[in-house]
């Protein structure tokens, strides 16, 4: 298993943000905290991502589809979120349950919508960060903008959820606004065919890859965002789903992890 300690995820901020033990749950794991991945050792659990939050919310558009693949799944993409006064309503008691840091996770596109998002959830006595997950067509300049909007609204730590594309340059500029850590990374894009009988079309899911197809790619990103030693705390997300990975992980550099929707993948998913 995973060594248990105290790890500091924003050695440069005044309010900083403690966890025992590098083992994160990102919202593809643990949704809104209100339903755990089976066989999940609570215990192993340095703190939750939670979301995603937008200050109006995105109305449900069905469940997500999960397709299971060789070496990984494919999740079809969702635009849901919750609003950040629905969230709060429904979520900050159980948030406060849950005994380990809480971290928000904002979608937002606007600067406008970010800081007032920001400003509802960070009145939440359970959170203790929140995290920005950008678009996937983001640039620099906006990252920027992004990340000074919501430390306009909070003074917690902010993280910023980036895509593995054009990503050391995002993570740079992010640093420089102000953000505690950035998050390695945001999921590739993907499309496969499902199988079907040979006289139809096939039916084609697109989506976003996680499991052991997709960690090769975050870890060139990693290492590249570790080695430039922006003085923030860098936290990998992507495919990960055994101990030797995540060894691999923390030693390149990275303090901690997120796992994903992998924990509810049964024998494809998380082997620990």
């Amino acid at each position: 298993g995973i060594a248990v300690q105290e790890i500091e995820l924003a050695p440069h901020h005044k309010q900083g943000l403690s966890v025992h033990s590098p083992l994160l749950l990102s919202p593809a794991a643990i949704g809104f905290g209100e339903v755990l991945p089976p066989g999940l050792d609570w215990q192993q659990v340095g703190g939750v991502v939670v979301g995603p939050v937008s200050a109006a919310g995105q109305g449900y558009g069905g469940p997500v589809r999960l397709v299971e693949l060789d070496g990984g799944l494919l999740a079809s993409p969702s635009s849901f979120s919750r609003s950040a006064r629905r969230a709060a309503e429904l979520y900050a008691a159980l948030w406060g349950r849950l005994g380990c840091p809480v971290i928000v996770q904002l979608v937002d596109a606007e600067p406008a919508e970010l800081t007032r998002a920001g400003r509802r959830i960070a009145q939440i006595a359970a959170v203790a960060a929140l995290e920005w997950q950008v678009p996937a067509d983001v640039t620099a300049a906006r990252v920027r903008e992004g990340v000074l909007a919501l430390l306009q609204a909070t003074e917690l730590p902010v993280y910023v959820k980036l895509p593995l594309e054009n990503l050391l340059p995002l993570a740079e500029r992010a640093v420089q606004a102000g953000a505690a850590g950035v998050v390695v990374g945001q999921p590739l894009p993907g499309r496969v065919a499902l199988p079907g009988p040979p006289e139809r079309q096939p039916v084609w899911v697109t989506g976003h890859l996680s499991g052991p197809l997709a960690t090769a790619a975050m870890l060139r990103s990693l290492a590249a965002v570790t080695a430039a030693a922006l003085g923030c705390a860098v936290i990998a997300c992507g495919g990960l789903c055994h101990t030797r990975q995540i060894e691999q992980v923390l030693a390149l550099g990275a303090p901690a992890v997120q796992l994903d929707s992998v924990l509810w993948a049964g024998g494809s998913g998380w082997r620990g």
